[in-house]
């Protein structure tokens, strides 16, 4: 059954495959990774117990955006490891999906997981993404679906907080 998650207070749920993705901790990259990176960390919990956990890196820009500013947080799920670690999580639920399909799915998890915060002064997004490379090498075809693409990356999954109105 394919991941659907839906924001939850500090955390991401699909009621249907009975997981649910913590708001990651986040912490600066540490050498030899770019310092103006962070670490997101999640913690998987299926049934309330936790499984398992995924670690990657992030960058966030301030960019113009329709009305406004706009801060933009991008989670990189295009290197080796990271994929790695989704396929090993993907194992432990027994996920019959296909590959492009879960990475989606989970993708979707993590963007939602960090949905709890907003801003008066700007909106707020954050953008799962990868690279056709990656993919490639994990024999991934994504061309099998019809994602959209942002400098040169593969864009997996994207939420938005509205600027909130005081």
């Amino acid at each position: 059954m394919p991941l659907n998650f839906t924001p939850q207070p500090g955390s991401a749920v699909d009621q249907d495959n009975r997981v649910v993705i913590t708001s990651p901790r986040v912490l600066p990259a540490s050498p030899p990774e770019d310092p103006s990176h962070d670490e997101y960390q999640y913690l998987f919990y299926v049934d309330g117990v936790r499984v398992d956990g995924l670690g990657l890196f992030g960058s966030e820009a301030m960019m113009e955006a329709e009305g406004g500013h706009e801060r933009v947080f991008t989670l990189d799920m295009g290197r080796d490891w990271v994929l790695e670690s989704v396929f090993s999580f993907k194992r432990i639920l027994g996920s019959t999906d296909e590959d492009l399909t879960f990475l989606i799915g989970l993708a979707q998890g993590l963007v939602m997981a960090n949905m709890d915060q907003s801003s008066s002064k700007y909106s707020i997004r954050y953008v799962a993404v990868t690279t056709d490379d990656a993919l490639s090498r994990r024999g991934i075809n994504p061309s099998q679906m019809n994602l959209p693409s942002e400098a040169g990356r593969i864009v997996l999954a994207e939420g938005r907080i509205p600027v909130r109105a005081d």
